[in-house]
């Protein structure tokens, strides 16, 4: 069964070719124009929604992170995060199998309910959203709030063992989760827009390629990163982004291989080692125009004993950039 597919069968540009200094050893240099400038403040927020998912039980996900002390371990490791609860979802979301979307309109409703919220918290100078316990469609409405705020000047970098932009088709019934870079991508009736061009996503780590590969988006699969090798790559996909751009930082656990991270919704064979998504996804992080962050595609039910939620945790606390100390007072 291909992923998500329920009823049927269910210039790197010429910037990478200029890097300056700071990005090749890793580390950003002097931020960007969208950058944060205030010190950052993680902003927590579980988002449960799994409208058409197979596994009951999964909207919960999100308490998971705080069982494992997400918002603790991350402060005592220097960074500043709060807890902004769940996201109110209606609890009168529909959930049918009509093509050609699954439950429609209920993935169309979240996302306007989490742009609204959002948007007030990326107003806020050093605030970050970090959404967790999320399916993948919840792109579409963080970048519609994204792009709200920074007049369309944003790039989402998709981490994720699939392109999930497959075309809504009428002859069968499929996932948003599915279809989310697709959405992102066309101006449709299906959200609000504006549709992001091409040249405005990247795809990173996937291992099942596009079901639209027409559209030219910039692409980095799991050989690519370990051909050119995982910090090579990150420099390149991080330099061959606008300077000016916000960065929406979307990380699908599935991209790591399902032996390694045992509680994916959608585990895959092949994909990063543990090790090295800790390297990529650090790499990245480190970006100062990174300006909203989301986890998807947890799942509680296959976690036993939390080990995979706590590697989550630690990753997060280990790669998220530290908070700036606190001034204090002379004595």
């Amino acid at each position: 069964m291909k992923r998500r597919e329920f009823l049927t069968t269910a210039g790197a540009a010429a910037l990478g070719l200029t890097l300056d200094s700071a990005y090749a050893e890793g580390r950003p240099g002097q931020p960007p124009p969208n950058a944060q400038q205030a010190t950052p403040t993680y902003v927590i927020l579980g988002v449960p929604l799994r409208a058409g998912s197979l596994y009951p039980g999964n909207e919960n996900d999100a308490q998971a992170y705080r069982d494992a002390d997400l918002v603790k371990h991350l402060n005592d490791a220097g960074r500043n995060a709060v807890d902004a609860g769940n996201l109110p979802i209606p609890s009168y979301l529909p959930h049918h199998s009509v093509p050609p979307i699954r439950s429609w309109p209920a993935p169309r409703i979240v996302w306007d309910l989490l742009s609204e919220h959002i948007t007030g918290i990326l107003t806020q100078p050093g605030q970050i959203p970090l959404l967790i316990g999320c399916d993948c469609s919840v792109v579409v409405g963080a970048a519609q709030a994204l792009s709200k705020v920074t007049s369309n000047n944003i790039h989402v970098l998709y981490i994720d063992g699939d392109c999930d932009d497959a075309a809504p088709v009428s002859s069968r019934s499929q996932s948003a989760a599915s279809c989310a870079v697709w959405f992102l991508t066309h101006d449709s009736p299906f959200w609000n827009g504006p549709p992001l061009k091409p040249a405005q996503v990247s795809f990173v780590g996937w291992t099942t390629p596009s079901q639209s590969p027409e559209t030219g988006i910039r692409s980095t699969s799991l050989a690519d990163l370990r051909r050119i090798g995982i910090r090579q790559s990150a420099q390149q996909i991080l330099a061959a982004i606008p300077p000016s751009a916000a960065i929406l930082l979307h990380l699908d656990i599935d991209v790591f291989r399902g032996s390694d991270l045992t509680a994916i919704y959608f585990p895959h064979e092949q994909g990063l080692s543990l090790e090295e998504g800790r390297e990529l996804i650090g790499l990245l992080l480190q970006d100062p125009r990174i300006r909203h962050i989301e986890i998807s595609e947890y799942a509680a039910l296959r976690d036993v004993g939390q080990t995979s939620v706590h590697q989550l945790v630690q990753i997060l606390f280990d790669k998220l950039p530290p908070s700036k100390p606190k001034a204090t007072s002379p004595c």
